[in-house]
C-alpha cells in the first residue's frame, strides 16, 4: 500500500474511516451477466502484464447490483485509533455488484470461491474524497455535484447528479456542467414489507439473502440486529492512469477492503415499479452507461414530475439537461441511516510482480 506522510493536510485520507450517521438509499437493478463478466474479464482477468492468482466470475443464477446513494454527514479518520479526525462530508454515488473470486491453484484450476463486491465507477461531491478513492484503494471515482432530498412523504425523494462534461464531442464544444442522473420516487409510493415486495419478484430472494449475509442493512457484528456479519468485502483495482486496455496500464493491484454497518435506522422497502432512476445520455457517459447497463429505450423527457435543478458552479453556464434520458428499470429500492466502517485490507496481487 502507498506510505503517507503524515501531515494536517491528509490526516483525514488515512484509513480506517468512520461514518456517522450515513442516509443510504439502495437500488436493486437486474443486470445483464454477459456485463458483469466483460467487466471482470478485461479488468480483473486481464493478464496484463501477468495473470492475478485469483480469477472472477458472476454470481449464479439472475444478477443484480446496487446503485447507491449515500450522504456522509460526519466522515472521519480513525487511524492510529484517532476518533474525530479532520471530520469531511460528502455525498457519494456508488455502483456496485457482488462476484465470485477463486483462488488459481498450481494446477491452474479454480478454488475457494469468496463472494466479493465490485465497483465499477463512483462518484463524489468532495475532492479529498475522490483523491482517497482513487489513490488509496483504487475506485475509479469521478468528481459530481450531487443533491440529495427528502421530505415528509416518499415521493419528496429528489436526487440529482451533475458533472464536468459534454453532451456532444464537437472540436468546438466546451466543458460545461451536464446532468447526469435523476432519482425519485413516484407519487403512489409507499413503505411496504420486504415479505410483500420479495413475493412479488421471487427472484429477488438469492440476491437479497446475500444483503443479509453481508450486513449492509441489517448490520455487522457486534450490531444487535440481524445476522452476525463481517461485512462486505469490496474488491477494487487500483492502476496509474486510468486506462481500459489493461496492458497500457503503468501500475495495476487489486486491493481489498471491508465495509461494515451498524445502528441500522429508518429502514424502509419500496417497489421498484415506484422508482425512477434514469441516466441522461451524454458523449461523456454513453459509453459507460452501455457498458454497464446495456442499451435501452431513450426517453426524450425525464420521468419526474419535478424539474430538473441547476447544479452548476457560481458565475457558469447552467447544468444543462437537454439530453436524452435512459430510464433504468429497478426491482427493489431500500432505505436506511446507519454508522459505517471502511477498512482497507491488504495489497491481494500487485501486477507484474508475480515471482
Amino acid at each position: 500500500m502507498t506510505a503517507f506522510i503524515e501531515s494536517f493536510s491528509t490526516d483525514q485520507l488515512l484509513p480506517p474511516w468512520q461514518s456517522l450517521g450515513a442516509r443510504t438509499w439502495l437500488f436493486v437493478i437486474a443486470v445483464d451477466r454477459g456485463l458483469i463478466a466483460q467487466h471482470l474479464d478485461t479488468r480483473f482477468n486481464a493478464a496484463a502484464p501477468d495473470r492475478a492468482p485469483f480469477h472472477y466470475t458472476p454470481l449464479p443464477g439472475k444478477t443484480y447490483g446496487l446503485l447507491c446513494v449515500t450522504r456522509h454527514e460526519s466522515l472521519s479518520s480513525t487511524w492510529e485509533h484517532r476518533t474525530g479526525c479532520d471530520t469531511v462530508s460528502h455525498t457519494e454515488l456508488v455502483w456496485t455488484f457482488p462476484a465470485l473470486r477463486y483462488s488459481v491453484g498450481a494446477d491452474n484450476l479454480l478454488h475457494d470461491p469468496h463472494r466479493v463486491w465490485i465497483q465499477p465507477f463512483a462518484f463524489t461531491d468532495n475532492s479529498y474524497v475522490m483523491f482517497s478513492a482513487r489513490e488509496i484503494w483504487g475506485t475509479e471515482m469521478g468528481m459530481a455535484a450531487l443533491r440529495m432530498a427528502e421530505g415528509a412523504a416518499p415521493a419528496d425523494l429528489a436526487i440529482d447528479m451533475a458533472i464536468e462534461g459534454m453532451a456532444k464531442f464537437d472540436p468546438h464544444a466546451q466543458s460545461q456542467s451536464i446532468g447526469c442522473m435523476r432519482m425519485g420516487l413516484r407519487p403512489t409510493a409507499a413503505m411496504a414489507s420486504l415479505g410483500q415486495l420479495l413475493d412479488e419478484e421471487s427472484d429477488l430472494n438469492t440476491f437479497v439473502d446475500i444483503l443479509l449475509a453481508d450486513g449492509i442493512f441489517t448490520g455487522s457484528i457486534d450490531s444487535g440486529i440481524g445476522t452476525d456479519s463481517a461485512g462486505m468485502e469490496v474488491n477494487t483495482l487500483r492502476q496509474f492512469r486510468d486506462v481500459f486496455d489493461m496492458d497500457c496500464a503503468a501500475y495495476r493491484a487489486i486491493v481489498s477492503s471491508t465495509v461494515q454497518h451498524s445502528n441500522i435506522r429508518d429502514l424502509a422497502f419500496f417497489s421498484g415499479a415506484n422508482t425512477v432512476v434514469e441516466f441522461l445520455c451524454s458523449d461523456s457517459m454513453e459509453e459507460t452507461l452501455h457498458a454497464t447497463f446495456g442499451g435501452g429505450v431513450h426517453s426524450p423527457q425525464t420521468q419526474l414530475a419535478v424539474p430538473p435543478p441547476s447544479l452548476n458552479a457560481k458565475g457558469t453556464p447552467p447544468t444543462n439537461w437537454d439530453m436524452a434520458y435512459l430510464p433504468i428499470e429497478v426491482a427493489l429500492g431500500i432505505s436506511y441511516t446507519a454508522d459505517a466502517q471502511f477498512h482497507i485490507r491488504t495489497t491481494l496481487h500487485t501486477y507484474g510482480q508475480t515471482a
